[in-house]
């Protein structure tokens, strides 16, 4: 329990962290994207990989509070959210790899 707990946080810091960092992109994208016709473009597939990693800092981090605290409320949550979490994994990766591939 306690390597999957570490592995929920980890994947929750690497969320937080992608989504601060393709987020400002996004920003910069948003504010400078009417001057170039590739960064207007380019904004709808940087905000969807935005939208994603925040998504999996989302679910890691209930995922993984769930599990740290299994008390009585939520004792039978903690498994349906790592279930969750590793079944959304790959739909996250797939979604972010095909918005990296098109140009």
């Amino acid at each position: 329990m306690r390597y999957l707990l570490i592995l929920d946080l980890t994947l929750a810091a690497l969320g937080a962290a992608m989504t601060i960092g393709v987020g400002f992109v996004a920003l910069v994208y948003l504010v400078y994207g009417h001057t170039y016709a590739r960064m207007q473009a380019g904004l709808s597939g940087v905000s969807i990989m935005t939208g994603c990693f925040f998504a999996l800092f989302l679910l890691a981090l209930l995922a993984g509070l769930l599990l740290k605290r299994r008390n009585r409320w939520s004792w039978p949550w903690h498994w349906p959210a790592q279930v969750l979490l590793f079944g959304a994994l790959p739909l996250l990766w797939q979604t972010v790899l095909v918005h990296l591939r098109t140009p």
